[in-house]
């Protein structure tokens, strides 16, 4: 008997550029489509008007709407991604969810970051972002989390425990890419500076790039070299928030000692990384974070910055205290090969099929999926896994403007 075909639609950012969401997405849809279901993905990242044959274009807030309600009334069941930060995000994801309801395929939401974000947990909530949140969470069939500690703040929401699940957001193909060189004036950057470490920011709130700024300050005062590759656009960011950090850059004269890399293919975030001495993560914001877990996998230290959540081996600092930041990336540099060493990777299983599982599931209900498990046990092949090509860096969806421009 044929195994049955389960209809998924990944609604979310989908790469180009890479990131943490981005290239979730992607390696979950590559797996559904191996395992041959049919699986679609509503793009509303940043590319989200380019034509591709790999999504589904998004030009504009109306069509955002229409298109998620074509997908619901042909019986797809959708997968929603967002956060507990932007108002956009939450509300796209409520659409969807609207339309799935309305036509029996209840959504399957991933609800990514930690414990620690702008409107997450429940005492954080007001107005607006508490009835998103609600509305999000209650018309949802399943959520996916990061972990336990997350799952149990999206209980206070009044949601049944039953109906989240714990899925940590890693697979080991995430570390597997080529050696490549970096663009021009990234290569140029490690010729002239020593020691380099890299990060992944974007000009937003929540990155505390004060913190950051003035930190790099401190390191340059101690090793008149010092250099920190950043990875991620410059072009996406709040305005308020560039003036303020590029000002002070300026004014903290730090502009020869970070290089602005720009949005990375996954084999240069890669390269990047392992060039570099380590990885300093300044959000709180994104609990144990996927892109730390590659890090440490590789066996490249990190010191980022406390959320109560990071993985052990972690060398972390106050957010807001960009001297504790100094202290501690100085630690890890004049400790280096100690630091390498003791590094604990961490115990993190390749979650993509438990994660295809969920929205099997959601789509076919529980006997079915058992059936394609089943079905897929006896057929397993090594290429049955996911691919090399994955992304690297986490960062929130892009938020969907009406005139589809980002």
């Amino acid at each position: 008997m044929k195994s049955p075909v389960a209809k998924i639609v990944e609604v979310g950012p989908y790469p180009p550029p890479l990131a943490g969401w981005s290239m979730r997405i992607q390696v979950v849809r590559e797996f559904l489509l191996r395992q041959g279901h049919d699986c679609q993905a509503l793009n509303i990242g940043k590319n989200r008007a380019v034509p591709s044959d790999d999504y589904v274009t998004v030009l504009s807030g109306r069509d955002y709407i229409w298109k998620t309600f074509r997908f619901a009334m042909r019986g797809y069941t959708m997968h929603a991604h967002a956060n507990g930060d932007g108002a956009v995000g939450m509300a796209l994801a409520v659409i969807a969810a609207v339309w799935g309801c309305f036509f029996g395929r209840r959504i399957v939401l991933s609800f990514h970051a930690g414990v620690d974000q702008q409107n997450f947990p429940r005492e954080r909530s007001r107005g607006k972002y508490l009835l998103l949140l609600k509305l999000m969470f209650k018309l949802s069939k399943k959520i996916i989390c990061n972990n336990n500690a997350v799952k149990e703040k999206i209980v206070e929401y009044g949601v049944s425990a039953d109906k989240i699940v714990p899925i940590k957001a890693f697979s080991a193909a995430y570390v597997e890419g080529d050696h490549v060189p970096l663009p021009a004036h990234v290569e140029e950057f490690f010729a002239a500076r020593e020691p380099v470490v890299y990060s992944y920011i974007f000009l937003r709130e929540g990155f505390h790039l004060e913190t950051f700024v003035a930190g790099v300050r401190r390191l340059a005062d101690r090793y008149p070299k010092f250099g920190v590759a950043t990875a991620g656009s410059t072009d996406d960011y709040e305005g308020p928030m560039r003036e303020k950090i590029m000002g002070l850059i300026d004014e903290l004269n730090v502009g020869d000692h970070i290089c602005f890399a720009g949005d990375l293919s996954h084999d240069e975030f890669l390269t990047l990384a392992r060039r570099s001495k380590l990885y300093l993560r300044t959000p709180t914001s994104d609990g144990e974070c996927s892109s730390v877990l590659e890090a440490l996998t590789m066996g490249v230290p990190v010191v980022a910055a406390e959320n109560g959540t990071r993985p052990e081996s972690v060398v972390t600092y106050t957010h807001d205290d960009p001297d504790d930041l100094c202290a501690k990336v100085c630690q890890v540099l004049e400790n280096h090969e100690a630091v390498c060493q003791a590094i604990v990777k961490p115990p993190v299983r390749d979650t993509v099929a438990d994660e295809a599982d969920v929205l099997i599931a959601a789509s076919l209900g529980e006997p079915a999926a058992a059936r394609c498990r089943a079905d897929n046990a006896d057929n397993h092949t090594e290429d049955d896994q996911p691919d090399a090509a994955r992304g690297s860096a986490d960062v929130e969806s892009v938020p969907l403007e009406s005139s589809g421009s980002q």
